[in-house]
């Protein structure tokens, strides 16, 4: 799963001109919980709050981690590099939710022991009394957390509840845990703390935008959040104060094309990281031969046929103006004068070789991407086979298997169809 996941932020970076880091490169410091502060932690300015359990949130304020505070590390981040706020926000997003997991899968974090199902849950409010209470579950020694980093105690590494990245990365041999033991229980159903290989973790690739760029999507997000709310109350004055009304459903609409674009546009680089697929696929072009620089019906062909073998499989999106390896290309390279030729020759396509009684179920839009446009082509599954009229003479069906289209014929085709529409092929 790990090196998927490397594999997307790679392909990120290069689409926005960037280089992947790590947490290593962007720490100042990193922090333990001590069981003697009432949250765990002396709150410092730029602190990252990294749970070491996957179903909780990264925050960048020492309140947000609650009671579950012994199962995160602070992380001080340095405030020319990144800001703490951005970083939680991405671990909190798909993405950074597969870097989490994926640390797991690869052993960086071990999971904690549960209990068994017939032991009831120790209420939050239980597990505290018993570890202040609790004689064998105290802390000892000057770090505060000498039970619990026990590898470290043993080569005398003093802690004081912190250490430098540099120190600690380089006593902590690769897949030593760092964090570990049992001392202490933490959450309803956990009965011990996750081992951490912190080395490991904190070399993990990250994508990561300038600082700047950090902070302005910080701003825009407050501003986000304002405009909905702003938005709600609007909402339920519309009906009684109309003044102005056709003003302000001008600039809703030009603010709603915007947010639009852009969430198309995330979106489709969002596919391309994910790369090929059963439901996925890219294609270079629409028509043109970038070897003979011409027109050319095979590749047309190629473009329906994937169309073909989505409607008669389970639907899918195939992106013209995309590389195979992903590279953006657009659909200049098609030479048509506009994007209306362009959008028209594609539906011409359609009419001839698919027939228009099957257009609701093939959705289609240019989408910028990078400067550039880029044909999304949706198609839904359809209740009835479809095939493909190369020519007036001739009929072909498709299928997808895998991330390829296959062509089905003789038997294979009357068995998928029985199969597939009940007998009822059209």
């Amino acid at each position: 799963m790990i090196c998927m996941v490397e594999k997307e932020i790679d392909s990120l970076c290069s689409q926005y001109g960037l280089k992947p880091t790590s947490l290593f490169d962007l720490m100042l410091k990193v922090n333990f919980p001590d069981p003697d502060l009432e949250y765990g932690f002396t709150e410092e300015e730029n602190s990252l709050y990294l749970p070491l359990h996957e179903k909780l949130n990264a925050v960048s304020s020492l309140p947000g981690t609650g009671g579950n505070f012994r199962v995160y590390i602070q992380l001080v981040l340095d405030p020319e590099k990144a800001s703490s706020g951005y970083l939680a926000d991405f671990f909190n997003n798909p993405l950074g939710l597969k870097v989490r997991k994926a640390w797991e899968a690869r052993g960086f974090i071990l999971r904690p022991e549960t209990r068994e199902p017939e032991e009831p849950a120790t209420a939050l409010s239980e597990v505290l009394a018993l570890h202040n209470t609790a004689e064998d579950a105290s802390f000892s020694g000057e770090s505060g957390f000498s039970r619990i980093i026990s590898p470290l105690a043993a080569n005398e590494t003093k802690f004081a509840g912190e250490a430098s990245v540099e120190n600690m990365c380089a006593e902590t041999e690769e897949n030593t845990s760092v964090l570990s033991g049992s001392a202490v229980p933490l959450l309803p159903g956990i009965s011990s703390f996750p081992d951490v290989d912190l080395d490991s973790l904190t070399h993990s690739k990250l994508y990561l935008p300038d600082l700047q760029i950090q902070l302005e999507v910080l701003k825009i997000k407050n501003i986000t959040k304002e405009l909905i709310s702003q938005l709600s109350v609007f909402e339920c004055r519309l009906s009684t104060y109309p003044k102005s009304i056709t003003h302000i459903r001008k600039k809703l609409e030009l603010i709603r094309e915007a947010v639009k674009l852009e969430n198309d546009s995330d979106y489709i680089l969002e596919l391309i990281r994910r790369g090929e697929s059963k439901k996925l696929e890219f294609k270079s072009t629409l028509r043109m031969n970038l070897i003979t620089e011409k027109p050319d019906w095979n590749i047309e062909h190629a473009v329906l046929k994937t169309i073909i073998a989505y409607l008669n499989t389970d639907g899918g999106i195939l992106l013209v103006g995309v590389s195979n390896s992903g590279e953006v290309l657009g659909i200049k390279k098609d030479g048509f004068p506009n994007e209306d030729k362009f959008l028209l020759h594609f539906k011409q396509l359609i009419k001839q070789h698919i027939g228009l009684n099957y257009a609701p179920m093939i959705e289609y839009t240019l989408v910028p991407v990078n400067g550039k446009k880029v044909l999304e082509i949706d198609c839904k599954k359809s209740d009835k086979a479809v095939f493909l009229n190369p020519n007036k003479n001739n009929e072909e069906f498709y299928i997808r298997i895998g991330p390829s289209s296959e062509r089905l014929t003789g038997s294979k085709l009357i068995e998928y169809v029985n199969r597939q529409y009940n007998g009822k092929p059209e």
